[in-house]
């Protein structure tokens, strides 16, 4: 007896065919039911093959786990063993499906930033600025290891910020030989040093003078 292959769901009275089902039919039914659409003649020696119509290649529909559909590479229809309880007469088959999973897009990783130019890291360098020596937080002896070791400017601006806050007697009597220690060595490094003459008088005058020495 013929057989064909199950393309489409088909049941009737006392038959119930499942796609992929090979099944032994009647000549009259083979030719009935084998038209490429609802089903197709098997081969004869009923070894698994690709499921193919007469109108072309049919290959089962496979959805992913998020619902869209996959590439089918071979499908091929392999007879097989009923399953417990389910022989009833019927021959039964199943598809062996190949198909290619989708590949997860990669992302881009994250572009490095830009080497800093060595100008760049001097510029942020140059804005970092120093905190300025405070007298106040520093003990007399700190305070004037400090002013023998800087410019009048800076001389100038820490005996002014000591007059104005503790003002100690120790670092006050010291102000007129620390500026001129300050002008000496402002004098030694070649550069301008900014004196002011209401230095002497603790800071009581408008505005300061600017000298060459």
């Amino acid at each position: 007896m013929p057989r064909i292959r199950v393309l489409e769901a088909i049941a009737g009275a006392d038959f119930s065919w499942a796609p992929g089902d090979v099944v032994e039919v009647s000549e009259e039914a083979a030719a009935s039911w084998a038209d490429g659409h609802r089903a197709v003649l098997a081969d004869d020696d009923g070894s698994g093959s690709p499921a193919q119509a007469a109108d072309g290649e049919r290959i089962p529909l496979v959805l992913g786990e998020d619902g869209q559909e996959l590439e089918v590479v071979d499908a091929v229809v392999e007879d097989c063993d009923p399953p417990d309880g389910e022989d009833g007469g019927l021959s039964w088959s199943r598809w062996s499906v190949t198909v290619r999973l989708p590949v997860p897009p990669v992302p881009d990783p994250e572009e490095p930033g830009d080497p800093a130019e060595p100008g760049d890291v001097d510029d942020q360098e140059a804005e970092v600025e120093t905190p300025l020596f405070d007298p106040s937080e520093h003990s007399n002896r700190e305070v004037l290891a400090y002013l023998d070791g800087v410019g009048e400017r800076e001389a100038l601006r820490v005996l002014d910020a000591e007059a104005a806050g503790q003002n100690r007697a120790g670092i006050s009597k010291a102000r007129e030989q620390v500026l001129e220690t300050a002008r000496a060595r402002d004098a030694a490094a070649g550069g301008r040093a900014t004196a002011a003459d209401y230095s002497r008088g603790g800071g009581r005058a408008d505005a300061p003078e600017t000298r060459d020495w």
